[in-house]
């Protein structure tokens, strides 16, 4: 099995529209971190979810909803997930926050 520490996904959404983040590939897991990171000057919210597969993320999914995130502060949340998981997002505030998903990809 090979191991390859990386970016793995990063997001600056335009929209207030939930988002996939990232997609674990087949046959692949990973030990990462989120950071979210606030780039604005006022407070905005953020969601993050780990789905069991491609789509929409179900009222279960969630890891935070909603969460506040004061103004040019960040957070960070660890997240492991395998195939066929995905990292979903969502901004409360368009062009607000960011989202970048690094750490381990195991294949």
């Amino acid at each position: 099995m090979a191991v390859e520490y990386k970016r793995l996904a990063a997001l600056r959404p335009a929209s207030t529209s939930e988002a996939e983040l990232y997609a674990v590939p087949s046959n692949s897991e990973i030990i990462a971190n989120l950071t979210i990171v606030n780039q604005t000057g006022s407070s905005a919210t953020f969601r993050v979810a780990q789905t069991d597969a491609v789509g929409a993320a179900a009222s279960e999914d969630w890891l935070a909803y909603d969460e506040p995130l004061a103004a040019y502060s960040r957070m960070v949340i660890p997240i492991t997930a395998k195939n066929p998981e995905t990292v979903r997002i969502q901004s409360g505030t368009a062009d607000a926050i960011s989202f970048l998903l690094s750490g381990m990809l195991k294949t």
